[in-house]
């Protein structure tokens, strides 16, 4: 069974991540999760019943959510 992510360093862009995975990395609750791709604030992948989030979409979350830092 695969592992859940333990360090950022583990994370691949571009990867498929599990719903767990993102909660985990943001700390936040999966409910909090899929209520944010319910919202449309964060893009997913719908396989079957299952829902991933690409990493790339993570990292997008955080940057445009990031405050007191000039924009690129």
């Amino acid at each position: 069974m695969a592992r859940a992510l333990e360090k950022p360093a583990e994370t691949v862009e571009g990867r498929l991540c599990p719903i767990r995975d993102v909660a985990r990395y943001l700390s936040l609750s999966r409910s909090k999760i899929y209520a944010m791709m319910d919202a449309g604030e964060l893009p997913y992948v719908k396989l079957g019943k299952s829902r991933r989030v690409n990493w790339t979409d993570v990292l997008k979350l955080i940057a445009d959510n990031t405050i007191g830092r000039a924009q690129s």
